[in-house]
């Protein structure tokens, strides 16, 4: 099971956050298009889509000069969450991603499994304690996190930091808190839990997930739609935990929350920049098909 696609664009991890870093500037003719962007208006207010993953690499910088005029010309940057709110983060992913004392890890998964856990944290070389006291599902997405900065793509260069840090005057919005966003991880029950876990246990022992994430992070550095539409395809038809939770709860659940919220800043009359997971933005519902069923004009830029 391949689960880097979704916890990549999909879930803005609760884990240390640091200012994005200055990146190496490229000259504006070399600079490529990123990602995806969609411009939606109505009432004469625009809302720009920018399609985001959560982590990113120097390389990825400066964004192309219609994303920077679009960001600059915005009354409000509107995120995910504020990656900067660590207060908020941590304190969800200790009310939602650790089991209750004295519980441990091994307690809650099968013996086979805890094998697979030891293999991946040698790896990493990381110490049974540091994930002891955590649920399943957030061992996954640590581990998974971990993983991506060992190939090189770091939460501190992610795109949200990145936007943020270049306008500093803007005023950030989130659509979601952070409670919502690991609470709906929490939704899983113990059994699905565990098989998640699994999942990515696997992916990252056989290579899978080193495979997908380099494929994915170079089709989002070239706007390569096909190449991005396909590996969704892939990842949501697999018969697994990850790709039903994934589809049922991470895209079908919250879409329609993120569409309604961004027609509610609308009402405001501001012109709104919004970076948010690439999967929300793909498909028949996802949030630019959703705001155009709600009146808006939508145009992909690209």
């Amino acid at each position: 099971m391949r689960i880097a696609l979704m916890v990549i664009s999909l879930v803005l991890l609760a884990c240390s956050h640091a200012l994005a870093r200055p990146a190496t500037a490229n000259p504006a003719s070399a600079i490529p298009s990123r990602g995806t962007l969609y411009r939606a208006t109505q009432h004469g207010q625009t809302v720009w889509l920018f399609g985001t993953v959560h982590v990113g690499q120097a390389s990825f910088y400066p964004l192309e000069p219609i994303v920077m005029r679009a960001l600059a010309g915005a009354d409000q940057l509107v995120l995910e969450l504020d990656p900067a709110d660590q207060p908020a983060l941590r304190a969800a992913f200790v009310r939602h991603g650790m089991l209750a004392s004295p519980q441990t890890i091994g307690q809650v998964i099968p013996a086979d499994t805890q094998r697979q856990l030891q293999q991946v944290l040698d790896r990493l070389d990381m110490a049974p304690g540091a994930v002891a006291g955590m649920k399943p599902w957030a061992i996954a997405n640590l581990l998974l996190a971990l993983t991506l900065e060992r190939q090189g793509y770091g939460r501190e260069q992610g795109i949200e930091l990145y936007l943020q840090a270049q306008v500093p005057g803007t005023p950030v919005l989130a659509l979601e808190s952070a409670d919502y966003q690991l609470g709906l991880f929490d939704t899983l029950d113990a059994a699905q839990q565990a098989q998640y876990l699994r999942e990515c246990l696997e992916s990252l022992l056989d290579g899978k997930t080193d495979q997908q994430a380099a494929t994915m992070m170079e089709a989002w550095g070239r706007a390569d739609g096909a190449t991005l539409d396909r590996l969704t395809a892939e990842e949501l038809a697999e018969p697994t935990v990850t790709a039903r939770f994934t589809q049922d709860v991470l895209l079908a659940q919250r879409n329609p929350l993120l569409a309604a919220a961004i027609t509610r800043l609308g009402q405001r009359g501001k012109t709104q920049f919004v970076a948010i997971g690439l999967l929300h933005l793909s498909g028949p519902d996802g949030v630019p098909a959703l705001l155009a069923r709600r009146g808006y004009r939508v145009e992909k830029i690209y």
